[in-house]
């Protein structure tokens, strides 16, 4: 807000103001003045920090002197507008929206224009399966944000074990009534050998069933189907993970008893159903002894979400059986990083292999929401941003992309 004061006397070297409640002489907020005997002076006082409302404005000079005038008193009204928004507090619900304010509270640890924060989802009470997580958060103004939307799994334990299994090759008895096999240490996720007698494969089987059985509540898995079966298995795989390192999927896997192994053809789906060989690795020399493989699969072009991957494991003769399904999850992790953090005098925004520069900008604004810079990516190898302008402290670096922002706070020193 602006106002204008006059006085009268001595020359008047100084002002001070303040709002509501009164410091002291001296000890509020100081205004330098050219020194006049008679004069206007224009006064910018800022009302961000302050609460929307009526409030009190009280303003005093100091002459040449250093005697203080007597105190001038204005009502003025404090519009939202204008008013500083931060976030005060938050709700989440599950499933079903109970209106606003009605949700699970979500505790605001600082509060702030912009927040990075974590919270707790209590499921008790959900079945298992899928199922929406819905957040938003209410500014000290009362007013709410959008409200953003998750997908979540519940499921009742993330420590039940594999205790047993069974298998069959033509007929389905029934859960616990096929040939069933037990491990000697239950593990919660793990691969296992099972030994079965060839002169226990039918003559005309051509596709071996397996399921397994877990420690809660004796629940049994999905079916596992592997076919072309024939006599004796092409081998044995004891172990098959995989693990996400940067852009690549790192598949490892251990085999035994690769009698008559020709290679391998590694399948990749992102729905568990429909797979497709995105790669091949041939066998070890025939024998009984372990054999280790790795291979990486660039998923760098990959959407987010699940990526399930499995082998199909091709003897000489042509024939084939699958390995277990494993499976990896690409999440919306930030590309871009800036750096040095905190900063003086510029800062770079490196890790944007994904950005397109040619319809990319940088925005940089105070805790304000004000910008005081904006500008396009070029294309250098790097963007090195300039801040020589920019006064210590917090601010808020947004890398635009169309359909995509992704923001960061910078401190700068």
């Amino acid at each position: 807000m602006g106002l204008s004061l006059a006085s009268l006397s001595q020359n008047v070297v100084q002002a001070e103001y303040f709002i509501d409640t009164d410091l002291g002489y001296g000890n509020n907020t100081l205004l330098s003045l050219t020194p006049a005997a008679d004069g206007t002076f224009q006064l910018s006082i800022p009302v961000s920090s302050y609460q929307p409302g009526y409030h009190k404005l009280y303003i005093r000079t100091k002459d040449s002197d250093g005697k203080w005038s007597l105190t001038s008193k204005r009502n003025i009204e404090v519009p939202a507008s204008d008013a500083k928004t931060v976030i005060a507090s938050g709700e989440y619900f599950i499933d079903t929206d109970p209106g606003f304010g009605m949700g699970k509270p979500i505790t605001i640890t600082s509060p702030d224009s912009i927040i990075l924060q974590n919270f707790l989802a209590a499921t008790t009470g959900l079945s298992e399966g899928y199922h929406k997580l819905y957040g938003r958060f209410e500014d000290n103004l009362g007013k709410w944000s959008l409200t953003f939307r998750r997908t979540v799994e519940v499921y009742k334990s993330d420590t039940n074990k594999v205790l047993n299994g069974e298998y069959f090759f033509k007929t389905d008895l029934g859960f616990g009534s096929c040939n069933g096999v037990s491990f000697a240490v239950p593990a919660a996720d793990g691969s296992y050998l099972i030994n079965i007698p060839r002169n226990t494969i039918p003559a005309d089987a051509d596709t071996l069933f397996l399921r397994v059985r877990d420690d809660i509540e004796n629940r049994w898995s999905i079916t596992q189907i592997m076919g072309n079966i024939s006599g004796i298995l092409p081998l044995t795989i004891v172990n098959f993970s995989v693990t996400k390192q940067n852009n690549v999927a790192q598949l490892a896997w251990q085999t035994s008893s690769e009698i008559n192994t020709s290679h391998f053809n590694i399948q990749r789906s992102t729905n568990g159903i429909d797979f497709s060989i995105v790669g091949s690795v041939n066998a070890a020399v025939a024998s009984a002894s372990m054999h280790d493989y790795t291979y990486p699969d660039d998923i760098s072009s990959l959407a987010t979400g699940k990526v399930y991957y499995r082998l199909q494991m091709v003897d000489n003769d042509g024939k084939f059986s699958y390995s277990k399904i494993v499976y990896i999850t690409l999440s919306n992790e930030s590309l871009v990083r800036i750096y040095p953090n905190p900063a003086h005098g510029y800062f770079v925004i490196g890790n944007y292999g994904k950005v397109d520069v040619r319809t990319a900008s940088v925005l940089v604004r105070d805790l304000t929401g004000r910008t005081l810079i904006n500008q396009k990516f070029t294309n250098d190898t790097e963007q090195k941003i300039n801040i020589g302008s920019l006064s210590k402290g917090m601010y808020v670096v947004s890398i635009i992309t169309p359909g995509n922002v992704q923001t960061q706070k910078l401190i700068i020193e």
